[in-house]
């Protein structure tokens, strides 16, 4: 389990003490644990790179999930969540897992049902309808970036990897997907940043690790 393993590698905790949990982040008065992150990393980023380093994997981890909770704590009035939006995320998690019993099982580890499992991902559900109704639904791909995207970037790969190139109409929703992408994450980046601003963060594991971001 991820949350023995950062426990013994990050957390200098003598191998004689018992630590049931620790809080690693507090946003105002609202607090994520350590264990919130291994629940994240098992329900929520279920194609995580499992080869990347461990102290990096929490940090990033513990990002996404301060940011889920600033988003909702700022939306959760606006915002709603249905049984669609839960039962979407339920079958990518039984996907990964391979049956609901496996699933059931890995709650259980946590002490945790489906109902609480339920609950867990409000944050994250809420998030993703704020970033789709603020940035998505809003970006605009023009055709003349989806051509320059196809000549400069796309055709001069395929001649480096001496891959056959498809035609820029079958490429276009690819590359209009990757071209969105960017210009979602530069713009919810900024935004993010200025939502933070009005809140206290105490990124504690940032700290203890000793990353600069």
């Amino acid at each position: 389990m991820f949350f023995k393993i950062l426990l013994s590698l990050l957390l200098f905790v003598h191998p004689s003490e018992i630590v049931i949990d620790r809080i690693v982040a507090v946003i105002n008065t609202e607090v994520i644990t350590l264990s919130d992150i291994d629940k994240s990393l098992l329900f929520n980023s279920p194609d995580r790179n499992s080869r990347q380093d461990e102290g990096n994997l929490y940090l990033d981890e513990l990002k996404k999930l301060i940011d889920y909770k600033i988003v909702y704590l700022e939306y959760r009035d606006q915002f709603q969540h249905t049984d669609e939006d839960f039962e979407k995320i339920q079958l990518s998690i039984i996907k990964k897992y391979g049956s609901m019993d496996n699933v059931l099982n890995a709650l259980k580890g946590f002490d945790m049902d489906m109902k609480d499992l339920r609950e867990f991902l409000i944050e994250k559900i809420i998030y993703e309808k704020v970033i789709k109704d603020k940035f998505l639904l809003g970006v605009v791909i023009e055709s003349s970036e989806i051509e320059k995207f196809y000549n400069e970037e796309y055709l001069p790969s395929s001649n480096r990897l001496k891959i056959e190139p498809k035609s820029m109409i079958e490429m276009t929703p690819q590359i209009e997907n990757f071209l969105r992408g960017n210009k979602v994450k530069e713009e919810l980046s900024f935004w993010l940043g200025g939502l933070k601003a009005s809140y206290k963060i105490e990124n504690k594991l940032k700290y203890e690790i000793g990353r600069d971001n």
